[in-house]
């Protein structure tokens, strides 16, 4: 593999993705502790985006070649890589390992509002989600990003602001019966939200690019 020795748009992407998808941690295999790299969404909705997106975009970044799969014990498809410079180089980036209760966006990405967004645009592709409520014959859309990390979430609340979006957060329960997560959601909400967002920020998921194409639609009818 390559180590990006630039910081770039598509690295801050990718590290959204880490942040919304990823998980990394050290393992015994074969002996030895050994680096192992995952990042896997859901097996449905996130398919297209890491066909179309997220694998040649990694690949291109590291020199890295993904094998995909569907994983249909957890719902999920994606990738699992055993390399100890790739897990290295992202802990020093700032990203933790093992679970990421205090997953934050890493500080060299916040100097710069092209990778700011970049960055947001990966967490939203990943861990992001948009609602068209029907409200007076009309959509309303509602988009949000859900994370386990309060850090997360109160950095993304100060970065939303500062981009000139109205947002909220609140928490909530995980409706498990036993260890009972909490997580928090970030709303951004409304059509003049919903059209900023999309433009500034400008979301590859094809899901996402599809509900945005549904709600234009239904305001030409």
């Amino acid at each position: 593999m390559i180590i990006p020795k630039e910081i770039t748009s598509d690295l801050a992407e990718e590290t959204g993705w880490h942040i919304g998808d990823g998980s990394m941690n050290y393992y015994i295999n074969k002996g030895k502790n050994k680096g192992v790299y995952q990042l896997r969404g859901h097996i449905i909705d996130d398919k297209q985006h890491y066909l179309v997106r997220i694998k040649p975009l990694f690949e291109s970044l590291y020199n890295l070649s993904l094998n995909l799969r569907e994983m249909p014990s957890d719902s999920v498809f994606g990738f699992q890589i055993w390399n100890d410079d790739l897990v290295e180089f992202k802990y020093n980036l700032g990203l933790p390992l093992g679970r990421k209760t205090d997953v934050a966006i890493p500080f060299v990405f916040l100097k710069d509002i092209k990778l700011l967004k970049a960055v947001i645009r990966g967490i939203f592709d990943t861990d992001g989600g948009i609602y068209l409520e029907k409200k007076n014959n009309k959509l309303y859309p509602r988009l949000h990003i859900s994370t386990i990390s309060v850090k997360l979430a109160d950095q993304l609340i100060k970065i939303f602001s500062s981009l000139g979006f109205r947002v909220t957060k609140h928490s909530e329960l995980s409706n498990k019966k036993y260890n009972r997560q909490r997580s928090y959601i970030i709303s951004i909400r409304g059509i003049e939200m919903f059209d900023k967002f999309m433009i500034e920020i400008q979301p590859k998921n094809p899901k996402h690019i599809q509900k945005y194409e549904q709600f234009l639609d239904s305001k030409t009818l």
